[in-house]
């Protein structure tokens, strides 16, 4: 079995754009979508004002222009679970969905199969002291939204554990589906699983990505003395003046074939991952944020290794490239140590100053940064970068502030990903030629992928606003339950209107009237348990009523489970 493994599709969200067009456009210009964000954008994000004007206060960051409602792929999701779900889950969905049709799949002829899903979330890098998360700014203090959902929802739709399982879940994937957590290096780490588990035999198709929003939305950072976020909100990597990094935030998934399996189906090849390994640096560092020399010369020498090749094949490095004094040189040197014996100097970049550390996305950033490269034929310089610091001038890597051309047409890359949590990850990439005539994938001649699909067959409906908080008094919250007081008895009628609302809220029964849905029990719904359990919270919350979640379950209709709420009302 050939140990190279093929990427035959992926889609990303970068802070460059959506579309790949846009994202090599935005590169090849050699600028940065790292941007001020103005006191108007951080009042709107609901950032205080007494946070943003404090010393320290860096109002920079670049941000990727998505949004749930901007998304291509997420029709089927009730108005509801997109409302109750972080942005995170939704954007790595979205990306799945997407990178599965630029590989000639579509989300229906993939269920049922045993397709893995590797990926992880946002680590909250820059939520600063609070640890912002969705959560914590969209769903904690809105009322409203509460009284409309259940914990064990809201858990599911904010828990880092469930992301990549969901996607598993609502395209049908039978594969293995493993949430994946390395801080920075987190999308580089779901790679090498893929990888992993792609050369095992275990399975023959892998999505593995990651996503990272930061929250509120729009917002700064606040520096601290001797953390890795820069003073002046410039990320200069590599560079003699740089002071730290800069927050940015995407996402993006990749599909992950054996290379064998992809040229036999005509697949198209974006790149051939033909070496890859990570470890933890175990206890060789100074602190245990801090960068390891050590740690990082082994993977990327077994990396080297695992692709069968010598320092002089490799033709450039997309580095890490925090942008911080130590870190720059410890990767320097560590590249050094590798690559001394060259005959020529070693040519090394980084796409953190274009476009800001993506988190746990990072990696997303850099393998789309090289994979374009490979295709266009040249890298873009290092943007911010003019000088070397000093104690790197001799040393074989060597940033440029110039486009680096490639000699082939089908150089090899090594990418390395470096994560605060000690997982270091470096994996070798080289290019492929797109197969003659037919694709064989689904593709037309052109090489487009198929239109956009969606997570069911049904359309999404228009996604209203999050509700905000009801004002003190007003009565925007009050549920007419027992517990505000001044409550009267519902009548049947409330009670039916009301539970028809919860249900809704979970399925698509646009087909059904009021009347007709009256008449249908939960279980012929499809309703899933954490959709019960919120079914029977929201009763309780409004009537004062405690129902069992599995007697809910076996009423033949919701019209009997009126009944059961009426009598169970206290008099």
């Amino acid at each position: 079995m050939s140990g190279r493994i093929a990427i035959v599709g992926y889609d990303a969200r970068l802070p460059a754009g959506a579309e790949r067009t846009e994202i090599d456009s935005f590169l090849r210009s050699a600028t940065s979508a790292v941007v001020d964000v103005s006191r108007a954008e951080l009042l709107a994000a609901g950032v205080p004002e007494s946070e943003f004007t404090r010393d320290g206060y860096v109002t920079r960051s670049a941000r990727a222009a998505w949004t749930p409602d901007t998304a291509r792929h997420l029709a089927g999701l009730t108005p509801h679970e997109i409302a109750i779900t972080d942005p995170q889950h939704l954007l790595f969905l979205d990306c799945c969905i997407g990178a599965l049709h630029d590989a000639g799949l579509s989300p229906e002829s993939v269920r049922g199969r045993e397709i893995g899903v590797v990926g992880g979330i946002g680590m909250g890098l820059y939520a600063g002291q609070a640890l912002d998360s969705y959560f914590t700014t969209r769903l904690q203090g809105n009322r409203a939204l509460q009284e409309q959902a259940a914990f064990p929802e809201i858990l599911v739709g904010n828990s880092s554990d469930h992301c990549v399982g969901r996607v598993s879940y609502r395209l049908g994937l039978v594969g293995p589906s493993v949430n994946v957590q390395t801080a920075c290096s987190t999308a580089l780490a779901a790679v090498e699983h893929a990888v992993l588990l792609l050369r095992s035999g275990r399975t023959d198709t892998v999505l593995a990505g990651a996503a990272a929003l930061y929250f509120p939305e729009r917002r700064g950072y606040q520096w601290q003395r001797g953390g890795i976020l820069s003073p002046t909100g410039v990320c200069r990597a590599f560079d003699a003046c740089a002071d730290g990094t800069v927050g940015g935030s995407g996402g993006g998934v990749f599909v992950l074939r054996r290379y064998d399996d992809a040229v036999a189906d005509g697949n198209t090849i974006h790149g051939v991952i033909e070496g890859i390994y990570s470890a933890s640096d175990g206890a060789q560092r100074a602190s245990y944020a801090a960068p390891a020399f050590d740690g990082q010369v082994r993977v990327i020498r077994r990396a080297i290794d695992d692709a069968g090749i010598g320092p002089d094949d490799i033709a450039y490095v997309e580095g890490h490239g925090t942008g911080t004094t130590v870190g720059d040189l410890v990767e320097l040197g560590a590249l050094h140590e590798v690559f001394g014996t060259r005959r020529a100097p070693l040519p090394v970049g980084s796409v953190k100053p274009a476009l800001g550390h993506l988190d746990t996305a990072a990696g997303i950033a850099s393998l789309v940064n090289v994979l374009l490269g490979i295709k266009r034929g040249w890298m873009p310089p290092t943007v911010n970068f003019a000088e070397l610091n000093a104690d790197a001038r001799e040393w074989i890597a060597q940033p440029s502030a110039h486009p680096v051309a490639f000699e082939s047409a089908s150089p090899r890359v090594g990418i390395s990903g470096f994560g605060a949590s000690g997982t270091s990850v470096h994996l070798v990439i080289s290019g492929e030629r797109a197969p003659q005539g037919g694709t064989g994938d689904g593709r037309d001649s052109t090489g487009r992928a198929p239109s956009a699909g969606t997570v069911g067959a049904a359309a999404r409906p228009a996604h209203p606003p999050t509700p905000e908080p009801a004002a003190a008094g007003s009565g925007a919250g009050d549920t007419g339950g027992p517990g505000n007081g001044t409550a009267s008895r519902p009548g049947r009628q409330e009670i039916a209107s009301g539970l028809i609302e919860v249900v809704r809220q979970r399925g698509d029964f646009a087909d059904l009237s009021d009347d007709q849905l009256m008449m249908v029990g939960l279980l012929d719904f499809g309703i899933d348990s954490v959709d019960l359990v919120a079914v029977a919270s929201v009763i309780d919350r409004r009537w004062g009523v405690s129902l069992d979640p599995l007697d809910l379950l076996m009423a033949d209709s919701l019209d009997s489970i009126v009944d059961e709420v009426e009598s169970g009302l206290v008099e």
